[in-house]
């Protein structure tokens, strides 16, 4: 229904919609009027990645359409949810599959300073390495932290992420910047892509939680183009892959006597739609996170 809407909104023919396609994406180099017909009429959809050209060609948000699908949110909902199972029960000191909220701080909430000593302390990641004190550095303001507090408080997971522009990605990714370089950077430069340098959560639904508070924000700035994760996090980067990705760059860095390799996973905004996994956590909205993580059984 929707490509149908799209193609009479835009006054376009079947053929001249192939046209479109085939001129925009390899994808569709063999596309044909018989399979857009197809389309049309429900017999068959096209993959997510070919999904994702056509919406992006025409300015439309696939996460716009699969918000309001719910048995795709139903999806959605068994990633973040807090598991009921005593098998599943969470084995972390602090966290036993309890509710919590999450929020994301800046350099303005009361807690950045704190919670960023927190990460670079305990995330091996050479990247992250900035000499106090903190608040000398100019270019924090663009830094982000989402954090997953339970209890009174207690930080159970955490995502550091800041919007920057493709070339200071590749400049980390390649030339071995670091964050001192790329927070002194920022100012002068507009925006393109989100670099995400720290994800971990105490469970695997709650560190699904976390992606979805960033890669939502991501997802609903049309500016950002490009999405990286540069992380060490072993359980982190095999997560990643288990989603079917690859990764960009892998740089093996000395750090004492230990040698850590920084994984960069880079997916531009189409390629992120057309990976099922991120998309879910796409559409995860604060709202639906927020009603999902409160959502008793009968729900």
């Amino acid at each position: 229904m929707f490509l149908k809407h799209l193609r009479l909104n835009n006054d376009l023919s079947q053929e001249q919609l192939c046209m479109h396609l085939r001129q925009h994406s390899s994808l569709f180099y063999n596309l044909d009027t018989i399979t857009v017909s197809r389309w049309e009429r429900g017999v068959n959809i096209p993959s997510l990645a070919k999904q994702a050209e056509i919406v992006e060609l025409y300015d439309k948000e696939l996460t716009s359409i699969y918000s309001a699908d719910p048995l795709f949110l139903n999806e959605c909902r068994t990633l973040v949810s807090i598991p009921k199972s005593q098998s599943t029960r969470s084995n972390h000191p602090y966290y036993s599959n309890d509710e919590y909220v999450i929020k994301t701080i800046d350099i303005n909430d009361d807690s950045f300073y704190l919670v960023l000593k927190m990460i670079m302390r305990y995330e091996n990641n050479p990247s992250l390495i900035l000499k106090p004190p903190l608040d000398s550095f100019h270019g924090l303001q663009n830094l982000k932290i989402s954090i997953a507090t339970a209890f009174n408080g207690q930080i159970v997971g955490h995502g550091l992420f800041l919007e920057t522009s493709s070339q200071n990605i590749f400049e980390l990714v390649n030339i071995k910047s670091d964050l001192k370089a790329l927070i002194s950077e920022l100012p002068n430069k507009t925006p393109d892509g989100m670099l995400v340098l720290s994800s971990a959560g105490a469970t695997i639904e709650l560190e699904n939680s976390i992606m979805s508070s960033y890669i939502n924000q991501f997802s609903n700035n049309k500016g950002l183009r490009y999405l990286c994760f540069s992380v060490c996090d072993d359980i982190f980067i095999k997560k990643l892959q288990t989603a079917k990705l690859e990764a960009f760059k892998v740089r093996n860095i000395a750090l004492g006597d230990q040698k850590v390799s920084i994984h960069s996973f880079l997916l531009s905004r189409s390629e992120l739609m057309a990976n099922r996994f991120l998309l879910k956590l796409a559409v995860i909205s604060p709202n639906h996170l927020a009603n999902f993580i409160t959502e008793k059984d009968n729900g």
